[in-house]
């Protein structure tokens, strides 16, 4: 009963911020259109990714800490520090493995196409590529790393470790792959957190997983953005564009090599330790999937596909 009411509580503190995130956002339409109808003008010069930032991490998580820090946690004690070739080996899978999730959406969403006729659009390459660079560096690379690395690895991950290191690593990996709400970024984001939820719980230091998570949507964020508003007609800034490109397709084909010869080697040597919390007798997974809060967790996240 002790664990269904734990996770109960910990998906309540999420739908809780996505509905105070969808209240802002529409606010914040709302007064976007007051604005437009006032001035008798189109809409107006906004940064629409800050904005949804700062809805989500300024007026939303605030509200999710205080529910979800009053849900008892254990923090684990730091241990040895990763050396740099260690965490460059760490950086190696999770470029690799997050290309490789991004091609299985882009298939998975191709497939959707296919079958229903309906252009199907990454929502989020829309709405990045016509951006600013700076605001998109400053979204992606600086406050979502910070904010996303302290919600679904640190916050949640101290309050479900005691169920064992491989549930906290798998909820932790999947809550963060549908936090993002489309099937582009589900599958690389899932396998993204899992890796981040593996590195955090093992050595109870989060920054490893920050500098990593900036690295990540640094190369996937913010460098394309650059290119493609590079190519712009036989210029210098064409050049630049093109050798980018050149050097993206190479981070792409040896990171994937590389991520699944690591996978291959070591893999199955990676420790694992057991959970010290008493396992519900329905057994743990039945109850966590059926906990009130995780239904309603994952029921938000199925309108926000739907949305998307």
């Amino acid at each position: 009963m002790e664990a269904r009411r734990q996770f109960s509580r910990i998906g309540w503190a999420f739908v809780v911020f996505f509905l105070v995130d969808i209240a802002i956002q529409l606010l914040m339409g709302a007064g976007i259109g007051l604005w437009m109808v006032y001035n008798g003008t189109g809409l107006p010069d906004v940064d629409f990714l800050m904005l949804s930032q700062i809805s989500m991490y300024l007026c939303a998580f605030p509200i999710f800490w205080l529910m979800i820090r009053k849900v008892p946690s254990w923090k684990k004690k730091e241990g040895e520090p990763i050396g740099i070739g260690a965490l460059f080996l760490w950086a190696v899978a999770c470029f690799g493995f997050t290309y490789l999730g991004n091609f299985a959406g882009q298939i998975l969403m191709q497939g959707v196409q296919a079958v229903t006729g309906t252009p199907q659009e990454n929502p989020v390459t829309d709405l990045i590529s016509e951006m600013n660079p700076w605001m998109v560096f400053l979204s992606t690379v600086v406050v979502a790393p910070v904010m996303e690395e302290l919600m679904f690895r640190k916050l949640l991950i101290d309050r479900i470790v005691p169920y064992g290191q491989k549930t906290a690593v798998l909820v932790s990996g999947i809550a963060f792959g549908l936090f993002h709400g489309n099937f582009y970024q589900f599958f690389y984001a899932c396998i993204l957190g899992i890796i981040f939820a593996y590195l955090y719980s093992s050595t109870g230091r989060v920054r490893y997983t920050i500098v990593l998570h900036m690295v990540i949507n640094l190369a996937g964020g913010v460098l394309p953005v650059v290119i493609l508003q590079g190519i712009d007609g036989f210029s210098a800034g064409t050049a630049l564009a093109m050798f980018g490109i050149v050097f993206m397709g190479l981070l792409m084909l040896g990171s994937i090599i590389g991520a699944i010869v690591l996978a291959c080697i070591y893999s199955w040597r990676l420790p694992w330790f057991q959970g010290w919390a008493p396992v519900p007798k329905k057994g743990l997974w039945r109850t966590v999937v059926t906990a009130p809060g995780v239904v309603g967790f994952l029921v938000a996240c199925v309108v926000m596909f739907m949305m998307n």
